[in-house]
């Protein structure tokens, strides 16, 4: 399905939040705790259980409460955070672009940003953010438009300040209206080749055009222009009237102060906002038009994607959200597992994958989706396709649905929701300002895992919408027939009736259809096993051939665990050798996928690939079932086993992969093409493709053959478990892979020589693009922490010189680039309309320009620097997923001693305003550094073809820095 396989339930506003999310640093700690106010009844939280885990409980305290003006207000005190964190959310967004302003609502959300009456400078926020450790992003989705940010505890009232103004005092300067509109039109610009924007905007094109959600929604500059009888300005200014008001407003705030002094800033900071007493939005036209469906849309993607997809528009589904009609029906279409439509389509070899989820959820209106990715033999099926979809489709509308396909679901959402994890402070205060657009007071937290099971009454009107007859069936593919195109993304398409026609009879093998059987690997212990007193992973076998680390995790209350074992084989060096691994990680994978999509529905997953290093498997989730399925992968890792057939279908896959990413958009590109360069062993896709023919089936097996007996085990376990039950854990891998005499492999970062490089492209995008890298020349901790520093001190000024100030691209950024152990800074432009050469001189010209800035930086303002960054560093992992991976990053680069974010955290503490000023001149004013470009749609004169460069004699970095 659309969300992760096992409890998440999809809405557009989680895929807006996913597509819109950019993360930057977070700073400083508050210094006072928060005090403990009674909890609030009215908003259900995790409750405690009757067991050793009764501490799982949410450690946070909430107060609801509803302004004078309508303001809707969610107060959370998170003790011992170091971060605080806010999310406004409008009830408003494309829906409501007028006629002919399409990417209005898009337009006024870039523009708030941009001065109020108490800030006018457009980039004082920014830089007040950048200041004091904060990030700050929003995004407009089809019914929401939503402002957030995140900041250290202590300037949060300072941040509310300059926040709320957005809601009460905008000014839409003249100047910053023009300029602004470049930076929509780049952003459209950016994603013109972007096949899921142009599928999605194809598909509007079949839809009913009196409907708002068939409309263009991004705006550009011809959507965008002053007319004479309609100047932007003013159209911006009246739909800000028009639909942002108070009381359709939603704000949370989230940080380490008592209730009541969050509540005296919501109140104080957002009793100004306007109640404007706006009408609630009536029903819109039908999405199609009575008597349109069924309908076929053929659609030519830019990349090599084939997918048959099927949108059945649906009732309305927020005011079920406690039975989930929709989730259900769509966790079944998208299962797995035996008898399921994706395990037929797999045998019979027309599918590689199929998802079932749902794009659209308002008061009026829903659908469901189905994505089945197809091989290269589906493409010849759609008619059979579509008939075993429907007689799936049948079985769900034969009778009642089996009890336990519904007291499951409800048992996995208790179990979701009672040890659910703690997130990112900024994701969550999003995701609450979001529910409480859609879910009552008492459910804003529990309602996205709230599921009772749905009456038949309640399921029939979905399961009548959901026929063949109502159906848009798009085909994506290339070379499909089309006969006109897109008119936002000039996407070659064609809209006809459907040519579907139901058979009279099914053929026999449909009878393999049914539905899913009761999940056997549902958890049932659920208590903590691990000793606690541990403060970092202990190894267990250090012997040649083999390494075992065991850390007991009780710090999270969660009955889980995760276990990354690292096969390594020296021999993946080579490109051939490494496309073997990968074809077989893909048969082992596909062999599984049937077992192994219940254990991931139940909250326990597998993830099996292949790298330069070796095979990775890694296990996550409940520890309960873990040895179970931990015995089942490792048993169909050493029987490999494919047809002809099977194995043309993962080569072919494995091309397709490599052939779409070098379609990629040229800022994407160009990091790619980074780390290739710097890497050692890498390949780039040229590389790959051209040995890719020469594998065979054989090969494959055979490696699967050998794989016992030449490799190198690294090993590591982290969770609520015990000792014996790591060391079980260890003993069912040992006899799979006993320790041989396999040598320990790392990737390594090779020192580029001095000088300026740079490398074209030659992409087929109309946008052009600078990557510009420096590499640091030292990995040592004290070294790390002064770029990491000066990184973070340049990534805002940066931005508003060349994005908000100049409008030279939608894509811009400066930031600190680590690899491995070492430094580095990269600074990426991509422009709709500016050369590389252009992006490089404006660069120039910022940073010689930026120098006296930086030398002349008060001490208090290079301590807010200092303290954010050193608060970022030490800040306690929010889940046990979270604190597993630092440990690993620190085992994989041999830091043993598990201590990389608090030495170079303590490194930060010492650096001097002199020494960055220093790095600034090594780095940037003098160019001692290595300086590597990665430029799209031109070159850069006087600079040296990075092709020159012998990688083969280049040194390499020390994989294990100095501390």
């Amino acid at each position: 399905m659309f969300s992760p396989r096992y409890w998440s339930f999809l809405l557009i506003i989680v895929a807006a939040i996913v597509y819109s999310v950019i993360r930057h640093v977070i700073q400083e700690p508050v210094v006072e705790p928060a005090t403990e106010p009674a909890q609030t009844p009215e908003v259900a939280v995790s409750a405690p259980q009757e067991d050793t885990l009764s501490n799982s409980d949410d450690p946070y305290q909430y107060r609801y409460l509803t302004l004078d003006n309508g303001l809707k207000v969610l107060l959370v005190s998170t003790p011992d955070t170091d971060k605080a964190a806010a999310a406004l959310t409008v009830d408003a967004g494309s829906a409501d672009d007028p006629a002919g302003r399409e990417g209005l609502a898009h337009f006024l959300e870039h523009m708030l940003f941009l001065g109020t009456d108490p800030y006018p400078d457009a980039g004082e926020y920014q830089a007040f953010m950048s200041r004091h450790g904060g990030s700050h992003n929003a995004f407009t989705a089809y019914n929401q438009t939503t402002y957030f940010f995140s900041i250290n505890n202590d300037a949060l009232s300072d941040a509310l300040d300059r926040f709320a103004p957005f809601f009460i005092s905008p000014r839409f300067d003249e100047a910053y209206v023009d300029r602004e509109k470049n930076a929509v039109n780049a952003e459209y610009s950016a994603k013109l080749k972007e096949d899921f924007r142009r599928i999605f905007s194809a598909e509007k094109q079949a839809m009913n055009p009196q409907h708002p959600y068939s409309h263009f929604s991004v705006g550009n500059l011809d959507t965008l222009a002053d007319r004479p009888d309609s100047k932007v300005r003013d159209d911006l200014v009246q739909f800000y009237q028009q639909h942002y008001s108070a009381d359709r407003m939603t704000l949370v705030l989230a940080a380490n102060y008592p209730l009541e002094q969050l509540q005296e800033w919501a109140t104080t900071r957002f009793a100004a906002v306007p109640d404007r007493q706006i009408a609630a939005r009536s029903a819109p036209e039908p999405m199609f038009q009575p008597g349109q469906l069924p309908l076929d849309l053929n659609v030519e993607p830019v990349k090599e994607i084939r997918r048959l997809q099927f949108t059945f528009p649906m009732p309305e589904s927020l005011s079920l959200y406690q039975n989930k009609p929709i989730q259900l029906l769509t966790t079944l279409l998208g299962h797995e597992g035996e008898g399921s439509i994706l395990a037929l389509l797999k045998q019979k070899g027309w599918a590689e994958s199929l998802t079932a989820g749902s794009s659209l959820a308002t008061t009026f209106e829903s659908n469901i989706v189905v994505q089945i990715e197809l091989t290269m033999s589906g493409l010849l099926h759609v008619d059979d396709i579509t008939r075993i979809l429907d007689q799936y489709i049948s079985l769900l509308k034969q009778g009642p649905l089996p009890d336990y396909l519904m007291t499951e679901q409800q048992q996995l959402a208790q179990l979701a929701f009672r040890f659910r994890e703690q997130e990112d402070i900024s994701d969550y205060v999003v995701r609450l300002s979001s529910n409480m657009l859609v879910y009552p007071q008492a459910d804003i937290i529990r309602g996205d895992y709230k599921w009772q099971p749905a009456s038949q009454q309640q399921l029939q009107p979905y399961l009548d919408a959901l026929d063949t007859h109502n159906m848009l069936r798009t085909l994506i593919a290339p070379n499909v027939t089309t006969e006109t195109v897109d008119p936002w993304y000039n996407t070659p398409i064609r809209i006809r009736p459907s040519s579907y026609v139901a058979a009279a009879s099914n053929p026999s093998d449909l009878d393999q259809l049914h539905l899913p059987v009761a999940n056997p690997f549902i958890a049932s212990d659920l208590e903590g096993h691990a000793r606690s007193g541990v403060s970092q992973p202990q190894q267990l076998v250090n012997k040649p051939g083999e390494n075992v680390w065991f850390y007991p995790d009780s710090e999270f209350h969660q009955p889980v665990a995760r276990m990354i074992l690292q096969l390594q084989r020296q021999d993946l060096s080579e490109p051939r050798r490494l496309l073997i691994a990968q074809l077989y990680t893909r048969a082992v994978n596909e062999a599984l996928n049937t077992y192994s999509y219940p254990a991931s529905q139940a909250g326990l997953d597998y993830n099996l690939s292949a790298s330069s290093q070796g095979i990775l498997l890694s296990l996550n989730g409940y520890q309960d079932k873990q040895p179970e399925l931990l015995s089942r992968v490792l048993k169909a890792m050493q029987s490999v086993s494919m047809s002809d057939d099977e194995f043309s279908r993962y080569q072919a896959s494995v091309r397709r992969s490599l052939e779409n990413q070098q379609k990629a958009t040229p800022y994407e590109r160009g990091l790619t093409e980074l780390k290739r360069t710097i890497y050692e062993p890498s390949f780039s896709e040229e590389q790959l493709l051209a040995e890719l023919p020469n594998v065979t089936r054989a090969d494959v097996e055979q490696f699967a053959a050998d794989l016992q007996a030449t490799s190198a085990t690294r090993l590591y376990i982290h969770g609520n478990i015990s000792d014996e039950r790591a060391q079980q854990l260890t003993s069912l891998i040992e006899q799979q892979y006993p320790a041989t005499d396999g040598q320990q492999t790392s990737p390594q970062i090779l020192r580029l020589p001095a000088g300026r490089y740079q490398k074209e492209l030659g992409l087929e995008h109309p946008d052009k693009s600078l990557v510009l890298y420096m590499q640091g020349t030292d990995n040592s901790d004290h070294e790390r922490a002064t770029v990491a520093l000066l990184g973070q001190i340049l990534s805002a000024p940066y931005y508003q010189s060349i994005r908000t100030e100049q409008q030279l691209g939608y894509i811009v950024f400066a930031t600190v680039y680590p690899q491995r152990s070492v430094p580095g800074l990269v600074f990426a432009v991509q422009s709709p309309t500016t050369g590389p050469a252009e992006l490089y001189a404006r660069s120039e010209t910022f940073l010689n320009g930026y120098r006296a800035t930086l030398a002349a930086m008060t001490d208090a303002e290079f301590a807010s620097f200092q303290s954010g960054l050193v608060t970022l560093l030490t800040e306690p992992a929010k889940n046990m997923g979270e604190k597993a991976e630092r440990f690993w990053r620190d085992l994989d680069i041999g830091r043993t001693s598990f201590d990389t974010n608090s030495a170079i955290a303590a490194e930060v503490a010492k650096v001097s305003r002199d020494e960055v000023v220093a790095m600034f001149d090594k780095m940037i004013t003098r160019n001692e550094v290595p300086w590597l470009a990665l430029v799209q749609g031109g070159s850069l004169e006087g600079w040296t073809a990075a092709s020159s460069i012998d990688r083969s004699q280049l040194p390499v970095f020390n994989p294990r820095p100095a501390q």
